[in-house]
C-alpha cells in the first residue's frame, strides 16, 4: 500500500470515529433532555451515599459523592435502583439514608432516569 493511501485510510478512520462519537453524544444528550421534558417525577428512598476519590480533575484530586436510591413501581411491584450524578460535599448532608429524593423516570422504561439534585449539590469535576 502506498504511504498516501495509508494516510488517507488513517484520516478516514479518525473522521469516522469522531463522527460516531459525536452521534453517540447527541443521542445521550437528547435522551436526557427528553426525560427532563416528559419524565414522570417519583419519590425514591435514599439507600446510601458513597464517596469516591477522583484523582484526575481540572482542579486536582477531589471527592465526588453519589446518592443511591430505590423506588418500587406500585403497579408492577418491581423495585428500581437509581444512582445520581456526581455531587459535592453537601450531597450526603442533604440526603441521608432513609430520606426521599426526586427522580425523573421514563414511564415506558424506568431504567431511563435522572436523579434530581438541588442547586449547589452538583459536583463539577
Amino acid at each position: 500500500m502506498f504511504p498516501l493511501a495509508q494516510a488517507l485510510l488513517l484520516v478516514g478512520a479518525v473522521v469516522l470515529l469522531a463522527l460516531l462519537g459525536w452521534l453517540l453524544y447527541r443521542r445521550s444528550r437528547r435522551a436526557k433532555m427528553d426525560i427532563r421534558k416528559h419524565g414522570t417525577r417519583v419519590a425514591a428512598t435514599v439507600t446510601r451515599v458513597t464517596a469516591e476519590l477522583v484523582l484526575f480533575s481540572r482542579h486536582g484530586p477531589t471527592t465526588s459523592y453519589f446518592v443511591f436510591s430505590e423506588w418500587e413501581d406500585p403497579l408492577t411491584h418491581i423495585t428500581y435502583h437509581f444512582k445520581s450524578a456526581a455531587g459535592g460535599v453537601h450531597l450526603p448532608l442533604n440526603h441521608p439514608p432513609g430520606s426521599s429524593i426526586d427522580v425523573l423516570i421514563d414511564p415506558k422504561n424506568p431504567r431511563r432516569y435522572e436523579v434530581i439534585l438541588g442547586l449547589g449539590e452538583h459536583g463539577y469535576t
